[in-house]
């Protein structure tokens, strides 16, 4: 008779579950699952972060006044600090992350780009498209590019030319 212990649990497990020894080894091998955490985990580094998940986009942008940016897209867009790191931070909402870094003083004298390598949109959706205009405005540097107006496709939104020259649409959801 067998007295090794393992395999007096895999005969357990066939005659059980009416397995071959085979397929009892191979159950038993297979390590148990591992259980997903009941709280969400909201760190962009951490494993099982609430956001960065398959599909997940963030956007990383370079910054001359990263102070700035940072104030802009928390007034605006209603982003929060996630991490700072000081030529570095996070920024979050509830379903979107912004990368921002500090990023040396702007050329004096050099011509500015009109925008930031070939065009792109970036488009941020606010809860208060009225509200994040208001508070545009009030940022220096940041341009107005096109005032609220209502498209054709059914939403309200604005345009502005970050320092940077990063082009953003600020609109409502549909």
């Amino acid at each position: 008779m067998n007295t090794n212990p393992s395999g007096i649990r895999l005969a357990l497990l066939a005659l059980t579950f009416g397995l071959s020894l085979e397929a009892a080894a191979q159950t038993e091998a297979k390590p148990a699952a591992q259980k997903v955490p009941d709280v969400e985990i909201d760190s962009a580094t951490a494993k099982g972060d609430r956001l960065r998940r398959p599909g997940f986009l963030f956007l990383e942008l370079d910054c001359y006044d990263l102070a700035g940016a940072i104030d802009f897209f928390r007034d605006v867009a209603g982003f929060e600090m996630n991490r700072n790191d000081g030529a570095f931070v996070i920024l979050r909402s509830e379903r979107g992350e912004l990368l921002l870094n500090r990023r040396g003083a702007a050329p004096k004298g050099a011509p500015n780009p009109p925008v930031q390598g070939p065009r792109v949109e970036i488009g941020l959706v606010v809860a208060d498209l009225d509200k994040a205009f208001a508070a545009a405005q009030k940022h220096p540097g940041w341009t107005i590019a096109d005032r609220i107006a209502h498209q054709p496709w059914g939403v309200r939104d604005f345009r502005v030319w970050s320092p940077e020259h990063y082009y953003l649409r600020i609109t409502e959801g549909p």
